[in-house]
């Protein structure tokens, strides 16, 4: 933009740089100069750039309708009213306010909206619910006012009506949801978990009842414990047969020994005429006793009688003779039953125990087994447990859920509606802020394009190379004609110097 010169500003004779390297700056009369030499091709291209755009902007950019809604959000459950709810802390207020307009300018919240009015409702022309979602993402926003409690939605459409529609759709599914959010607990979504977590309990339950139906179990605890219980007895059983055994053979080996020593047969009873006599004359004699003395002459004569026959059998002379009778001792007879019978109690005891053995191996390898099974069993219990103890837990959270949503509201109800959407009466357009966007956007565009084609004329394309000299030429004229350049001018020294082009011209 401007020449400079150092020193004492007086140009040496010889310094001439050859014209070839020669390169000056350009300055805001060179930009003039180059615009107006390209003045009709930058007008042909304002005017194309410009007609097209203007078209466009008259063409495409359709009128808009804006709606607004008003909702109030309180913040002090213990005074509903509008004064209080600006009264919060501002912190406290941006919170809640920040996580209602996300609520409200969320995608579940637009979709419920969209299920209740259709797609047909935003999209006249008709389309897809993705395209409908689009369209309500693109022309919905939420604004507010700083440290302010008043949430206003904002949407555009082509129509009025669709704008009014629309919008208080948006309201009243962001009031549904709301509620679901912050007072719901996420029951739906707890129900869900819990039919999950019943069906989860039912599949444990169905592969523990296979897996006590395959290895023949009952209740595998209760088994255990009865088997337990049973095998305690056997051996109590098993242990007083073998004694009562042992008891009843060495009862018989005893009897045994006595038997042996015993003869089988002994006198049942000897029978003499004697004996008969000698009873014969004691009755004659109590007889004669009745009618004579004792010392009358027939009773002394039978008491001699009476005792010759005594002192005859105590001599043993009636030694075998008279009648013999023989029988089975009974003694021995009596013993030999009592041996017979402790020997069939020894066998019975012995054929018990051998019972009772079997009857505990079998116990014993049954829960052996049983024993096997218990880490498999453990784990399916386990399972049964876990998923009962989620089901009762996730039913407990249901029903707390299910209580909460019965109640009053609440907090959860502080959203009041200012104010509902309306259809607008106006609407807004962009087709003057296209036009003007078209004008600035050609105009900057055909300015551009005089200024590269002017530079390119003439300073890069051929026959740019003879100019350079002429300019040399002519600044070495004008350092001529203003003479040199001072060093210092009152005491401040002189770094450059600005001449007066049409000043340096006219001398010219």
């Amino acid at each position: 933009m401007s020449r400079s010169h150092t020193g004492t500003g007086s140009r040496p004779p010889s310094d001439h740089p050859h014209p070839r390297d020669e390169r000056r700056e350009l300055d805001l009369y060179d930009l003039i100069e180059m615009i107006w030499s390209q003045r009709g091709m930058i007008i042909a291209v304002f005017l194309v750039l410009f007609v097209a755009g203007a078209a466009a902007s008259f063409l495409l950019l359709n009128k808009t309708y804006e709606a607004r809604a008003r909702l109030l959000v309180l913040l002090d459950d213990e005074d509903l009213t509008p004064g209080a709810a600006g009264s919060g802390d501002g912190f406290i207020i941006e919170q809640v306010m920040q996580s209602e307009s996300e609520i409200m300018n969320s995608e579940t919240v637009r979709r419920i909206a969209l299920e209740n009015i259709g797609p047909a409702a935003v999209l006249p022309e008709g389309g897809s619910e993705a395209l409908a979602l689009r369209a309500m993402r693109q022309s919905f926003s939420v604004v507010r006012a700083p440290n302010a409690s008043v949430l206003i939605p904002v949407l555009e459409a082509d129509s009025p009506e669709r704008a009014e529609t629309v919008l208080n759709a948006i309201v009243d599914a962001y009031l549904e949801y709301r509620q679901v959010v912050l007072t719901g607990d996420g029951a739906t979504g707890v129900a869900d978990r819990r039919l999950q977590s019943d069906q989860a309990y039912t599949a444990a339950l169905d592969a523990l009842d296979r897996f006590l139906t395959e290895n023949d179990i009952t209740e595998y605890e209760s088994d255990i414990a009865a088997l337990l219980t049973q095998i305690a007895a056997l051996q109590t059983s098993l242990a007083t047969a073998q004694s009562e055994r042992q008891a009843a053979s060495a009862a018989a080996s005893a009897i045994a020994q006595r038997v042996a020593e015993m003869p089988e047969n002994i006198d049942l009873y000897v029978e003499s005429s004697a004996e008969n006599l000698l009873i014969e004359n004691r009755l004659e004699r109590e007889s004669l006793l009745s009618r004579y003395l004792e010392t009358a002459p027939p009773v002394v004569a039978l008491d001699r009688e009476i005792a010759e026959l005594e002192d005859f059998i105590a001599g043993g002379g009636v030694e075998g003779l008279g009648q013999r009778r023989t029988g089975v001792n009974t003694v021995r007879q009596g013993l030999v039953q009592e041996q017979m019978r402790l020997e069939s109690v020894a066998a019975a005891e012995a054929t018990r125990a051998r019972a009772i053995s079997a009857q505990l191996s079998a116990a014993e390898s049954e829960i052996s087994r049983l024993r096997s099974l218990a880490p498999d069993y453990r784990r399916l219990a386990q399972d049964v447990a876990a998923t009962a103890a989620a089901a009762t837990s996730l039913a407990t959270q249901q029903a707390e859920a299910e209580a909460r949503q019965s109640l009053a509201p609440g907090s959860a109800d502080a959203v009041r509606i200012v104010e509902r959407a309306f259809a607008p009466a106006e609407g807004s357009s962009l087709k003057k802020l296209g036009v003007a966007a078209a004008f600035v956007f050609a105009a900057g565009t055909a300015i551009l394009m005089g200024l590269l084609r002017g530079y390119w004329s003439r300073h890069v394309g051929p026959g740019a190379q003879a100019r350079p000299v002429q300019q040399r030429t002519q600044t070495a004229d004008l350092t001529d004609a203003i003479g040199p350049m001072p060093s210092r001018v009152a005491g401040v020294p002189v770094l450059a110097r600005m001449p007066d082009r049409g000043s340096a011209l006219g001398r010219r």
